[in-house]
């Protein structure tokens, strides 16, 4: 194991901040938030609840970035579903999805989650897996936090992983063409101790 040091982490944080400033890189992001947003809640995120979860994205988690990441709903409530993108590759597609939520005293981090869409225009459902294998599922509710279901999904798992992938392409290939999934903004996430600190960042015209 190796640990980082604070030369490694500023390195870092510079080439973080360095690749998400590019103009090329903030719109593929920022449409693929936008299509997994539009999948799991139906509707634009620009329209969300305060009580709904955040759809957000960044670049891999390393170093501890984590557990910066789950301070904050443990400090606000809020679940946070994080995409993640690899930093040498941020024009590319996600590498990851995650999803933090506060769980009694602790925050839980469920890794791994695929997003499965049923037949219709059905919302999708964000499924955590482990080893290839999946157990429950998460719901999107309108106004209100996810709804856990321990059952099975209601339908084959892979057919469901196959026509979200095929909403993605659509939602991704429209939102190319239109300036609207543009719309978003950046924030810098940072602490001091145990104090957590947000800056904008500035997006490309």
């Amino acid at each position: 194991m190796i640990n980082a040091t604070k030369e490694m982490r500023e390195a870092r944080h510079g080439l973080q901040t360095l690749s998400a400033s590019d103009p090329l890189a903030q719109a593929n992001i920022l449409r693929h938030v936008a299509a997994f947003t539009k999948l799991l809640t139906g509707r634009p995120g620009i329209d969300a609840s305060p009580s709904e979860p955040l759809v957000g994205a960044g670049f891999r988690l390393v170093d501890g970035e984590e557990r910066l990441l789950a301070a904050l709903p443990r400090r606000d409530g809020i679940e946070r579903i994080y995409i993640a993108f690899d930093i040498d590759d941020a024009q590319g597609p996600p590498i990851g999805t995650g999803l933090f939520r506060k769980e009694g005293d602790h925050v839980a981090c469920y890794g791994l989650c695929k997003l499965w869409s049923p037949l219709g225009d059905g919302r999708a459902l964000l499924v955590p897996t482990k080893g290839g294998e999946h157990a429950g599922y998460f719901a999107f509710r309108r106004g209100q936090p996810f709804r856990r279901v321990e059952g099975p999904l209601p339908g084959d798992f892979i057919a469901g992983l196959r026509r979200t992938q095929a909403r993605m392409d659509r939602l991704l290939k429209t939102a190319e063409a239109d300036p609207a999934p543009k719309r978003g903004f950046a924030t810098v996430v940072s602490n001091v101790g145990q104090e957590i600190f947000t800056r904008p960042l500035r997006l490309a015209a």
